[in-house]
Parts: C-alpha cells; structure tokens; sequence
C-alpha cells in the first residue's frame, strides 16, 4: 500500500529539490539553466519508477548534455551532426515506452535539441569546446544527481503509485526520431538560435506509445500552454520588476514537483511547466514575446504530430486492407 507524504513533509522535499537550481540561477553557472530545468524535469518526473530510474535519468540528461554542446561547436556541420544526435537520442528510448519512463526521455532528448538549436555561453567558453561542453555538463549532473540523491533518500519507505504500462500501439521511437530530427533539422536551417527547440519539447511530449494516450496528452498539452501561456502573459504585463519572474518561475516548478509525485492531470503541469519555463528563459522585457512564440511553437508542433499520427493509422488501414484482399 502506498504511504501517504504529508504536506509539510513535501514542502520541505520539495524545496530541498529545488534548492541548486536556485544557486544555479543566481550565480554564473545561469548559462545553463535552460538544459537544467529540463534535465532537473527528466529526473524528478521518473520519481514514481524509484531510485535507479531516477538516477538514469540524471546520467542521460548529463552525458546528452555533454555530446549536444560539443556538436553546437561543429560549425557548418551543425545541422547534420545537431539533427543526427536528436535522432539518435530519440531511438534510444525505444524501451522507454515498457518502463513507464517516456516523459522523462522526452526532456532528455530536448535538452540536445535545445543545446544544438540555441547554443548556451559559458563563463570558460575561451579555455574551448570541451572546457565549455563539460561545464554544462558538469551543472546538469550535479543538479540531477542532488535531485535523484534527496528524493531517493526523501522516499525511502515510501511506495508512490506506478504508472500504467499498456501495450503500445505506436512505433514511438521511430516517430519521435522522425519528428524531432526533422523539426530540428528545420530549426537548424532556418531558425538558429532561437526557440524552435520549443517545437521538438513538444513533439516529445505529446508522442505516447498509445493512440489513447497520445490524443490525450495532444490535449492536455495544447489546455496547460494556453492557460499557462496566459497566465504568463498576465504576468508580463504587470511584473514590476526583473526578479519577480524569476521567483515565479522556481514556484511554478515547485508546483510542477509537487503534481507529478502526487500523479495529478497532466494539463495541471503542463500549466505549471509552460509559467515557469517563460518565466525563467526570458529577461523581463521580451517576457511577453517569448509566452507568445512559445504557444505558437506549441500549437505548430501539437499539429504536424497530430497529422502525423492521422497518416500513419491511414497507411496502417491501407496496408490492411490490401492484404486482406490478397
């Protein structure tokens, strides 16, 4: 039977959890908090398949961490080795779907797109690419690892309620490589750094092994970035200064923790996840144009991954019926 965590009990985890990315953000190392907030997401997210879940999570967002800031440094070659990397990355979370680990995969292969669409600076860019590459890693790893190492300790004792494992119907590696390689390809070629990377978080997000699973995250997903999206908009139109999105932004992160252990709809944290994104990715003054390209970028990757899910149950049906006419 699962033990129940009180209030004040995961208040205190929580901000224990939350607690280095909070030195992250106010000290130099803020150059990467970007792949930190996502890696921190990854690892948390797969609190509910225990300690040795968590703490791969944390190895694969530090070592993709590593490999997508050295192939930002590629050059003219950035595009075929930042999209070959995404497509790598997305393959390899073929047995993800069987673990009950695809959302957390999901922001591991975001956090390459996101480093190879838009580069990240660090204090020791001159000492070169490896210097640079290893300091983004070395901040995701040591962020995720504290995370695994609380919540593993934290709930110990504790048995949260597993996720459902269903048979999958989609072949979601194989789509995910498809459709995050390919936006990011696009991203590279005529969007470089930008936010596109936005487009493969949520393609990644969206896709499920299940048809059922996957509309319904589709819907969850496009529900939580319009109502955080306009609680974010709200919020740059009267935030009086530059640190209060900041404060917001760890909050709604907090609440994001605090709804994945206690297993709430997704559209609740996909709300909370898209205030505290906007809140910590943007300066004050471009808050509101960066809210609005995030929904944008949202609604355009939700579509083309809706489409694409339409075509394959279409050719699926096709290929069907052809051979039962054989």
């Amino acid at each position: 039977m699962a033990l129940p965590i009180s209030p004040a009990r995961l208040a205190v985890l929580v901000a224990v959890v939350l607690a280095p990315l909070i030195i992250v953000a106010a000290t130099p190392l803020s150059s990467a908090l970007g792949p930190t907030v996502l890696a921190v997401i990854a690892t948390a997210g797969s609190v509910r398949r225990g300690a040795p879940a968590m703490w791969r999570m944390a190895a694969s967002s530090a070592l993709i961490a590593l490999l997508a800031a050295l192939a930002a440094t590629t050059g003219d070659a950035l595009p075929v080795v930042g999209t070959a990397l995404v497509v790598l990355a997305s393959l390899a979370t073929s047995a993800l779907p069987r673990l009950g680990l695809t959302s957390s995969g999901a922001m591991v292969v975001t956090i390459g797109a996101l480093l190879v669409i838009k580069p990240v600076a660090t204090p020791v860019d001159a000492a070169g690419p490896w210097a640079a590459a290893l300091f983004v890693a070395l901040v995701v790893g040591a962020t995720t690892a504290w995370i695994a190492g609380v919540l593993s300790l934290a709930l110990r004792g504790h048995r949260l309620p597993g996720p459902d494992l269903p048979t999958p119907t989609v072949p979601y590696s194989i789509l995910l490589a498809i459709l995050a390689g390919g936006f990011t390809l696009v991203s590279l070629l005529a969007f470089p750094d930008s936010n596109a990377w936005w487009t493969v978080l949520t393609v990644a997000i969206i896709l499920q092994p299940t048809r059922d699973r996957l509309w319904s995250k589709l819907g969850a997903r496009v529900l939580g970035t319009l109502i955080g999206g306009g609680v974010a908009a709200i919020l740059a139109l009267v935030l009086p200064t530059a640190v209060a999105p900041a404060i917001l932004g760890f909050v709604a992160l907090a609440a994001n923790v605090v709804l994945t252990v206690r297993g709430a709809p997704y559209w609740q944290s996909a709300t909370a996840v898209t205030i505290s994104v906007v809140m910590l990715t943007f300066d004050h003054d471009q808050l509101l144009q960066g809210d609005l390209e995030r929904i944008l970028f949202t609604l355009l990757a939700a579509g083309v991954t809706a489409l694409a899910v339409v075509l394959l149950g279409l050719l699926r049906s096709s290929r069907a019926a052809t051979k039962s006419l054989e």
